[in-house]
């Protein structure tokens, strides 16, 4: 079955949608950690601490073994989540703009409580070993706007493939084709019409004489040929 929404397509939602997550949430937490006096890579080398333990938070240098991985992992974190809102707006079934912000920020606060909540600690995406609370909830912010941005600029590029909305109460839609009585009772300004025409002995068809506006004529007692009149 082919769904009529973009935004819930994976082939035209999921690479826009993942790649302004992963863009935007790494710019955000890059800007935290500046102003926390760190540099801005310092997020990423947290997050490789899934393969190097939470002592990878101490190391500030941009090198292979750290900000490599831990990029590696945020971008494809970025995409897994990005998959989720797409399956989200799904269930949602709305093609409406309001539906992309509903999916991204919903699943911002689903990874929230996935990662800091269910997950083991050593699971989680480890800005917290290098920011603070706020920092954390900055980042998944900045996670669901990405998500969002990118599945609105995929309905904005493919709205010719929107389904039309339904009808409205009270707006009538295509009406359906007279019956032939209705066509007789009302034919169309093109068509004959039949109450107007009377058959004659020759079965030629001529026009009512009653509808010139005498209606005397060819009536017993009217006033027409051969009749006298009594002044």
């Amino acid at each position: 079955m082919t769904v009529r929404n973009p935004m819930a397509r994976f082939g035209l939602a999921l690479p826009l949608a993942g790649t302004l997550a992963a863009v935007l949430s790494v710019l955000v937490l890059g800007m935290l950690a500046i102003m926390g006096g760190l540099p801005p890579w310092m997020p990423l080398n947290a997050t490789s601490h899934v393969l190097h333990g939470p002592a990878v938070a101490t190391i500030a240098d941009m090198d292979l073994t750290h900000t490599a991985p831990g990029a590696i992992i945020h971008i494809v974190s970025a995409f897994f989540w990005a998959g989720v809102a797409i399956l989200l707006l799904r269930v949602i079934g709305s093609p409406r703009m309001g539906a992309a912000w509903v999916a991204g920020l919903g699943t911002a606060a689903l990874a929230g409580v996935v990662d800091y909540g269910l997950l083991p600690a050593r699971l989680s995406p480890g800005w917290e070993l290098v920011l603070p609370p706020s920092g954390v909830v900055a980042g998944l912010l900045a996670l669901g706007i990405g998500i969002a941005s990118g599945l609105t600029v995929v309905r904005l590029r493919h709205a010719d493939i929107l389904p039309l909305p339904p009808p409205r109460a009270g707006m009538p839609g295509n009406p359906p084709p007279p019956t032939d009585l209705e066509r007789l009772r009302r034919p169309a300004p093109t068509e004959l019409d039949q109450r107007q025409q009377r058959i004659d002995p020759a079965n030629m068809v001529t026009e009512d004489p009653n509808r010139h506006g005498d209606l005397n004529t060819k009536q017993p007692g009217g006033s027409g040929p051969g009749k006298n009149r009594i002044d």
